[in-house]
């Protein structure tokens, strides 16, 4: 065969050229030839083969594979193809060998081939390999198919063996078997691994000579209902339950562990009788208290359920007014703009009441979509160092104006204080005491009295248990509605009859941030007196005392401010831009991230004094956009203040913001005051 094919390769390459291209071209499966030495280049390859790479003609195989072997095989089987064919040949009298491997076609997928080559010498070309190639991917992926399905299979049988030696064993903490025709024991009683014993049965010597009525009888001392006990493993019984068929008995008891612990231990008999009529059982012992409580959670959370789809039933009626009331008044309002647009303080006035029934609408969103928020779980906490002293200033600036509107005198008492310096989520517990403090506020007569102390009661091991009690001297709770205060959508009384506007939400959000910062609420209460709620946090404390924030003196000036503001909503940018520019700002406006990044690169350093950033936006959001301008190679530009504008203001989103390069974090609906303020803050930062 070795002649032959010389002689035909001599023809070829002398005067059979044609005929050696029309045998190759037509043959039905792929053939090439390539160089054994050096790169390995071909030599011959035919079009079924070129096909088979998805290639139309040689030039393109040539820019694909390079013209040589080593670029047809995949770079990860390259080693493994050239080694097997390496030690095929040297071990095969016919100088044969058969692999299989990967190759990318034009397009990029990858295919599987198998290769069937042999091994040449010719005197005029060297060392050559001819190989029948072909396309095999379809069997490659049904042999991983299948290897894959016996894998599962094989997972699946492992996973019955564990379920079948667990069914055995039953879960249990002990068992025994038991010679009940002679009233004997047959194994001693054998406890599992990793499971406390119990005292009643370490007792008892269970060797051959104790007869099992005994036991039962000793054992029985131990249980709170010793004779049902005692009925359940009766020797009689057994035996008549095994001859009527019977043959699984099961009884539930309590028990005292070792540790002292109550536990609620299932025992079950298994019932059998040998060749010689003698019955025997193997009885084992099971402790269910985890799976009874959990039982018993599972029917106290319908309980709950249906009592919060009452709750938020009567919510809705309840809520029915105060939600149509802001309604209606900025639809009305919005009707009386209209008809009297010549008027301007008539327009003032009606656009002030539209804003504040915006607000209240707003709030009762705010409250509904915080506890869900935190019923679903997805609330993490954010502790940061604080200075209690900065807390309190915040607390106290953001409920100020409600108690000036109420002429409430509101004090703040800190004088218990010892430790001002700890780890605490700041934006949860301001949240959490200017609820309280708001309802304080609402809940009282004009010129009543709020009061906050903030008391550090006792500390150990670098943590302190501080107290925050507020106490007004309002209207007080009725003791009937002190059983479900902190229920969602629970109001003592609807607005119509207190006067009050809420959600019957805000107590319920409270519950839930001390909930999540693992801290305790009680609450104290007389009709017509007042109320005192007190909130317990345990407090990492800090080892050095951080300083108290200074507020610069120096007023900083924003008219002519030059920003960027990247904004999608159209509706939103509208009212930005406006708002903005009526306060002295010069604003640029974008719709997208990416338009962002352009026009800052456009703009060069200097041009903007800041950029007020959306974080949702259609093509590049918020976050990528500040992260490819901080990478910016122009540190000018790079560093320029950003200040993300975002409906999304949860502490994780706040977070989010500043890892992703930002300098602070203003919330949707804008409230210029609160945003000129941040700008400020991140302009006195800046400087220092």
């Amino acid at each position: 065969m070795h002649d032959s094919f010389k002689d035909l390769m001599n023809i070829s390459a002398e005067s059979s050229d044609d005929f050696f291209k029309r045998l190759v071209e037509e043959m039905p499966g792929g053939f090439l030839v390539y160089r054994a030495e050096g790169k390995e280049e071909i030599l011959r390859i035919n079009k079924a083969a070129l096909k088979i790479f998805g290639c139309d003609d040689m030039c393109e195989f040539q820019q694909l594979t390079g013209g040589t072997f080593r670029g047809m095989v995949h770079p990860d089987d390259l080693e493994r193809v050239e080694n097997s064919i390496s030690y095929q040949i040297a071990n095969s009298a016919n100088n044969l060998d058969y692999v299989e491997y990967r190759i990318r076609q034009k397009d990029g997928s990858t295919r599987w081939v198998t290769d069937y080559g042999r091994y040449a010498y010719l005197e005029n070309v060297g060392g050559i390999y001819y190989v029948f190639i072909s396309d095999d991917t379809e069997r490659m992926k049904k042999r991983m198919s299948d290897l894959e399905t016996v894998n599962s299979e094989l997972v699946k049988v492992s996973a019955r063996e564990r379920q079948y030696r667990k069914a055995i064993l039953y879960d249990a903490i002990f068992f025994f078997e038991i010679d009940l025709t002679n009233d004997s024991f047959i194994t001693a009683i054998t406890h599992m691994e990793d499971v406390h014993p119990f005292d009643l049965f370490d007792s008892v010597n269970t060797g051959g000579e104790t007869k099992f009525s005994d036991f039962i009888d000793f054992s029985s001392k131990g249980q709170n209902e010793p004779e049902e006990y005692i009925r359940f493993f009766d020797r009689n019984r057994l035996i008549r339950c095994c001859e009527n068929g019977h043959l699984e008995q099961s009884y539930e008891c309590h028990a005292a562990d070792n540790l002292g612990r109550r536990r609620l231990l299932k025992y079950v008999a298994l019932l059998g009788e040998s060749a010689d009529g003698k019955v025997s059982a193997l009885i084992m012992a099971k402790d269910v208290t985890s799976q009874a409580e959990k039982q018993k959670l599972l029917q106290m959370s319908l309980r709950q359920a249906q009592a919060a789809n009452i709750a938020k039933s009567t919510f809705l009626s309840n809520m029915s007014h105060d939600i149509k009331t802001p309604l209606n008044a900025i639809l009305g309002f919005t009707d009386l703009i209209k008809l009297h647009s010549g008027d301007s303080e008539a327009v003032e006035e009606y656009a002030e009441k539209i804003k504040l029934s915006g607000n209240q609408l707003l709030n009762i969103l705010n409250e509904a979509l915080e506890v869900t928020r935190m019923e679903s779980g997805k609330a993490v906490l954010a502790e940061t160092e604080c200075h209690l002293i900065d807390l309190l200033a915040e607390v106290e600036k953001a409920v100020l104006p409600e108690m000036n509107a109420k002429s409430i005198q509101f004090i703040i008492d800190k004088s218990c204080i010892t430790h001002f310096s700890v780890y605490i989520d700041v934006l949860r517990t301001k949240e959490m005491l200017c609820q309280l403090l708001d309802n304080a506020a609402k809940y009282n007569n004009n010129s009543g009295k709020v009061i906050l102390t903030v008391r550090e009661e006792v500390h150990s091991g670098g943590y302190g248990k501080y107290k925050f009690i507020v106490e007004d001297n309002g209207f007080g709770i009725s003791e009937e509605f002190m059983e479900r205060i902190f229920e969602p959508f629970s109001r003592e009384s609807n607005t119509t009859r207190s006067g009050v506007a809420g959600s019957g939400l805000g107590l319920a959000v409270v519950k839930n941030l001390v909930d999540l910062m693992g801290g305790t609420i009680s609450v104290e209460s007389e009709e017509g007196k007042g109320s005192r709620f007190s909130v317990t946090l345990v407090l990492k404390k800090l080892e050095k005392n951080i300083p108290i924030s200074k507020k610069t003196k120096r007023e900083i000036s924003l008219k002519g401010k030059r920003l960027l503001l990247a904004e999608d909503n159209s509706i939103n940018c509208e009212i930005a831009e406006a708002l903005l520019t009526e306060e002295g700002f010069i604003v640029e406006t974008v719709g997208d991230g990416d338009q962002a990044v352009e026009a800052v690169l456009k703009a060069g350093a200097g041009h903007f004094d800041f950029i007020l950033m959306d974080i949702q936006m259609p093509r590049m959001n918020g976050y990528e956009a500040t992260m490819a301008i901080r990478a910016l190679k122009d540190k000018n530009l790079a560093n320029i203040p950003i200040i993300a504008l975002s409906a999304n203001t949860y502490a994780e989103d706040q977070k989010m913001s500043v890892q992703s390069g930002m300098d602070a974090h203003a919330s949707k609906p804008l409230d210029i005051i609160k945003l000129k303020d941040i700008i400020k803050s991140v302009f006195e930062r800046r400087e220092q």
